[in-house]
């Protein structure tokens, strides 16, 4: 006769049982509610939206051309109270010799505080039209292709039609565009290389002009002055051609867009004046260096031409 197994004690769970008996009860799941408030890092990627690679921008920074500016600024209201009170010591010290003698002080000093005005005025009329531009370049670049073309864009390029007659088939077609999409094309195919044409004219000549200049001139720092003189002249010059009203303060701010693209430059055109001195040497260096620097000049400035012409464009 077979006796049946036994079965193995059972011991109920009490407050003292240990961990791992299978019939020792479970705690209850417990939820903390400062889980929500707390910031989950990292998780999957979510496909509700187009993921972005491009790092944060850059917080503005105060650099050395703003403390520049800054200098400026206190150097020309320095300049402009100094001027005032000695004007007004002046015309004091006139009016205290002979009513006829301060007068005529009065009418010197009211020419030229308006010929300040007026070219304060012009200069700030030149600031805004290129500020105007600049949100223009911004609209293009939030608007979508599908809406529109904003007023500005067909303002800017009327104002083209007045200094490039050959553009008014161009322009006409940008008007009669319904997308900002089809104005950007015509704009790009046709009025684009007009101003190109002209841009590159305007840097073959500014080129001929600053070759012959340093082939001449007898020292380097003559060079740098003529140079400087013609790039001055050149950039206005294409500014002028886009639209705009180029004065000193519009001239330096081109300048400052300038100056990071014309910095990366500069390793270059160092290595190509370090290998055409390496190539010409003893009396052929003597004979073809101021030839090969005027050459080097004179690619700047098609180079500087081309570069302004981007800045002075909204697209």
């Amino acid at each position: 006769m077979t006796l049946p197994p036994k079965k193995a004690p059972v011991r109920e769970a009490g407050p003292d049982a240990g961990p791992g008996w299978a019939d020792a009860p479970e705690p209850a799941p417990a939820w903390d509610p400062g889980w929500e408030a707390t910031p989950v890092q990292g998780g999957l990627v979510r496909h509700e939206g187009p993921v972005s690679l491009a790092p944060p921008p850059a917080l503005p920074g105060a650099g050395w051309l703003r403390s520049l500016g800054l200098a400026g600024g206190a150097f020309f209201l320095l300049v402009l109270g100094g001027g005032g009170l000695w004007l007004g010591v002046t015309l004091d010290e006139l009016f205290a010799r002979s009513a006829l003698l301060g007068w005529a002080g009065s009418a010197l000093g009211a020419g030229v505080v308006g010929l300040l005005g007026a070219g304060a005025w012009r200069e700030w009329r030149a600031l805004r039209k290129l500020k105007s531009l600049d949100r223009l370049a911004e609209t293009l670049k939030e608007t979508p292709d599908a809406a529109p073309p904003p007023r500005a864009l067909l303002r800017w390029a009327e104002s083209l039609a007045e200094r490039l007659p050959e553009a008014a088939p161009a322009i006409d077609q940008i008007r009669a565009a319904t997308t900002l999409g089809e104005a950007r094309g015509l704009a790009a195919g046709l009025l684009q290389p007009v101003l190109a044409a002209h841009v590159a004219a305007l840097g073959g000549q500014a080129a001929r002009q600053v070759f012959v200049a340093t082939a001449v001139m007898p020292a380097p720092a003559l060079d740098a002055a003529a140079m400087a003189l013609i790039g001055l002249r050149l950039m206005r010059q294409v500014a002028e051609l886009h639209g705009l009203r180029p004065g000193a303060l519009v001239l330096a701010r081109l300048l400052r867009r300038l100056a990071f693209s014309t910095g990366l430059a500069v390793g270059t055109e160092m290595a190509v004046e370090a290998g055409l001195e390496q190539m010409v040497e003893g009396h052929a260096a003597k004979l073809a260096g101021g030839a090969a620097g005027a050459a080097v000049a004179a690619r700047r400035m098609a180079r500087l031409a081309a570069a302004t012409g981007e800045a002075c464009r909204p697209f």
